[in-house]
């Protein structure tokens, strides 16, 4: 059952002339939050129940019965449209966006507009959505197109579900198949025979309750098994490793001036641990996106614009590609070949000192080392620049700004500060107030 609720009452534009026709105003409150639109709806005052939120039963009120199941199916679109909405989006929707869906379920007869009963299986209905959702068709709550990242994550996902279909001689599955037995049965599978990690089956099943989810709504199937308590999305923390200031200024102050490959992907890298970007963002800032000393762009996982200060160490960059590129920053390369060529520029650099990790997979937690520059990839760009950023005591809601965190409890588990750092800042903010007491 959804987590997200609401309420609906109708309340009358007027009560003062008892015996006039007057509209019923539909409220639907919910999250502190509300929308408010005509139900299409009038009845005399004198007629109307405030308490029961219906028509009372009076003799010669011959109206009632009819207006009555009209606020029973506007109350149905209602539920339509906000399931729909915070199924797909897993957030309350804007009361705006929710209005509109609303009156759009309404003129077209109780269904989701646009939603044709395309198919009862399972693989043909995803291949539908991926297209949708890589053509634009399908998008986000306010109207902006998911990424290529979510159409990959997508994608693989779904090459595990056919392999799995295929472990199972079968080509595909119908949506009344996704019921408890299928889910153990694909932990199994994932775990014995595919041998994903913890957090990567849970991509899968996450993925897959975002399918049913939407087939559901589009009245595809009435299966609710999926969304049992133990058809759980698996998840766990991961630790990854960040560089620290002292080490992003080793690999800067590194000369690869013999290896251009290495020299450009340095350079790259060091842009995301500078801006706080995805790679799909700090490889694709344009020379509009610069002015003065900011760096201005929209994000393309979120659709959020974020202003980042130019960082000193990105300054000397662009010095180095002035009049080289459009940007004056490096080209860009795959990210691919920068995972590749990081981890040997780290190692040239000399991080190559033991690093012990836990990890989960299969279900089993189990210790490792592993030198520095082996456990170092794009996104440690990012993580470098929140962790960071965090040590030197910038507010955190100015770094979420960037990262594009939510919530600062996402935001604190994304981070690698150890708590002797946070012990170590927190000593460092009280001597500086020490200090600024003494001065006055």
């Amino acid at each position: 059952m959804s987590t997200f609720k609401h309420t609906v009452k109708f309340v009358l534009q007027q009560t003062a002339q008892p015996a006039k026709l007057t509209p019923l105003r539909c409220f639907v409150r919910y999250n502190n939050d509300r929308a408010v639109f005509p139900s299409g709806e009038t009845i005399e005052p004198r007629y109307w129940n405030v308490t029961a939120q219906a028509p009372r039963q009076i003799a010669g009120f011959t109206a009632g019965p009819k207006v009555a199941n009209n606020l029973k199916h506007i109350k149905a679109c209602i539920a339509t449209a906000f399931e729909h909405l915070t199924a797909i989006h897993q957030e309350y929707p804007a009361p705006a966006d929710l209005q509109s869906l609303v009156l759009q379920v309404i003129k077209n007869g109780g269904v989701l507009p646009g939603k044709e009963k395309r198919t009862s299986d399972l693989f043909t209905y995803i291949d539908q959505l991926i297209s949708d959702t890589t053509t634009g068709k399908r998008v986000k709550q306010k109207g902006d197109r998911y990424s290529p990242g979510t159409v990959r994550h997508y994608n693989s996902a779904h090459g595990v579900l056919k392999r799995f279909a295929a472990h199972k001689g079968k080509a595909s599955f119908k949506f009344n198949d996704i019921n408890l037995d299928f889910y153990f049965d694909l932990k199994d599978f994932a775990y014995r025979v595919e041998k994903l990690t913890d957090n990567y089956f849970g991509t899968v099943v996450k993925f897959l309750k975002t399918c049913m989810n939407e087939a559901k709504y589009e009245q595809l199937h009435t299966n609710d098994q999926y969304n049992s308590k133990r058809f759980v999305k698996v998840s766990v923390d991961v630790e990854n490793v960040y560089l620290s200031t002292e080490q992003l200024d080793i690999l800067f102050k590194h000369d690869f001036s013999d290896q251009p490959r290495l020299e450009k992907a340095r350079d790259l890298f060091l842009v995301g641990c500078w801006t706080g970007l995805r790679f799909s963002d700090f490889t694709n800032i344009k020379a509009k996106n610069i002015t003065g000393d900011l760096i201005e762009i929209k994000t393309q996982k979120t659709g959020e614009t974020v202003a980042i200060p130019i960082h000193n160490t990105v300054k000397s960059i662009m010095a180095r590609y002035a009049g080289i590129t459009s940007n004056s920053l490096p080209p860009a390369i795959s990210n691919v070949k920068l995972n590749v060529y990081i981890k040997e520029v780290a190692k040239e650099a000399g991080l190559d000192m033991v690093v012990h990790i836990d990890k989960a997979k299969a279900g089993i937690n189990y210790a490792m080392g592993k030198p520095l520059h082996e456990l170092i990839s794009t996104h440690t760009a990012r993580r470098a620049f929140a962790s960071n950023m965090f040590k030197m005591g910038i507010p955190t809601i100015v770094i979420m700004a960037v990262t594009g965190h939510k919530t600062e409890k996402a935001f604190l588990k994304y981070i690698k500060v150890t708590p002797t750092e946070k012990a170590e800042l927190m000593r460092e903010i009280w001597n500086r107030q020490t200090m600024r007491a003494v001065q006055a």
